[in-house]
């Protein structure tokens, strides 16, 4: 049975909130009522008092009114119009109201959402990037080799991406960089294709989370990359690997990334492999967590977590990290949460640990 302390630990959840007109494959990161829901659920299950907010410009002021009540934001907002700057909004301001809130800080978002930056980032950390290119308007290619991969510069969820994005030649290479051009009014990024399986990696605090392989010769259609329409289907062609040496070594560069990039409570990285050397793609500093159909919820399953239990995990290490700062917001509050997630956590068995600098990350899971 679980006790804890009857205050209430007041969340507001802030995200983006998927209309039923919302078809636009730039709506993709909005959340679907199945999301808000189960989110809900698990947060009121913490111990928590939930106020959803749906992210709109008015923002400032929604936190502002409610910045002596608000204990902490569990922030999954995406954001649309404002470019690299759209998931630092929240955090941002979240930060000038000193307001408690999930996840990295503002600078962490603007340096992920700019894909050419985040790939400079790890790569002076060690981390292999396949090479690219930022093209904008009137700029020519240089020194790259078909085939290549193009891809808007600043944007998320596959949004931009269809198969058409892996081109092989000059005429392609100028239609996909127009369209991206004309469809989102920023640069587009070329760089190698990596013909390899895509791995993704999830963290959630010092937690490595069992690694999805994505195999696309087993995928129906066997397409080149993970587009909307994929990731729709991809679900029950997706394997997990066990923690044998080549995962170990995965999780290692992972860790190298996660850490360059200075991610904080929860992180999706996506790799590809070419040859025996694993491949930098891009973070998902606010990765999806859809209750059955996200990346990162279905990792935590294979390692034998539960959603509501992911995130009352991501949570815990939220606040483990915010109450140094703000102690008044957490006191009394949080017992609930901590025995829900340390007994989760225990459950389940670990696969070795990895020491990154002055870090020890647990890989979970067998």
């Amino acid at each position: 049975m679980i006790t804890g302390a009857m205050k209430k630990l007041n969340v507001v959840y802030t995200c983006n909130v998927r209309k039923p007109d919302m078809e636009d494959e730039r709506y993709g990161e909005f959340e679907s009522p199945a999301t808000i829901a189960a989110v809900t659920k698990a947060l009121e299950r913490i111990g928590a008092h939930v106020e959803l907010i749906d992210v709109g410009p008015d923002i400032y002021h929604q936190l502002e009114r409610r910045k002596d009540h608000i204990d902490l934001v569990f922030n999954n907002t995406e954001g649309l119009e404002e470019k690299e700057l759209r998931e630092a909004i929240v955090p941002f301001f979240c930060e000038y109201l000193h307001i408690p809130c999930t996840g990295s800080s503002p600078k962490t978002f603007i340096n992920k959402m700019d894909k050419a930056t985040a790939k400079r980032i790890v790569a002076y950390d060690g981390v292999p990037t396949a090479q690219y290119q930022l093209l904008s308007r009137g700029e020519r290619l240089e020194k790259l080799h078909f085939p290549l991969m193009v891809k808007p510069y600043s944007e998320g969820t596959s949004i931009g991406i269809s198969q058409k994005s892996k081109v092989h030649n000059w005429s392609e290479l100028d239609d996909t960089v127009s369209s991206i051009h004309a469809q989102f009014n920023q640069p587009a990024l070329v760089e190698e294709f990596l013909p390899g399986k895509e791995y993704t990696v999830g963290l959630i605090g010092r937690y490595v989370l069992p690694i999805l392989e994505i195999d696309f010769a087993r995928i129906p259609g066997q397409p080149h990359v993970r587009d909307p329409h994929v990731k729709d289907i991809e679900n029950p062609y997706i394997a997990h690997l066990d923690w044998a040496d080549m995962a170990k070594s995965f999780a290692e560069i992972a860790i190298k990334a996660h850490e360059a990039l200075e991610v904080r409570d929860y992180n999706r990285m996506d790799f590809r492999l070419r040859g025996d050397q694993l491949y930098f793609l891009e973070a998902n500093v606010i990765p999806g967590i859809h209750p059955t159909e996200a990346d990162l919820t279905n990792m935590c399953r294979h390692a034998g977590l539960a959603h509501d239990d992911m995130i009352a995990l991501i949570v815990y290490t939220a606040v483990q990290r915010l109450s140094r700062t703000y102690p008044e917001r957490f006191n009394g509050n949080t017992g609930i949460l901590e025995q829900l997630a340390l007994a989760a956590i225990g459950r389940i068995p670990r696969a070795g640990s990895i020491q990154y600098q002055d870090k020890t990350y647990l890989l979970l899971g067998k």
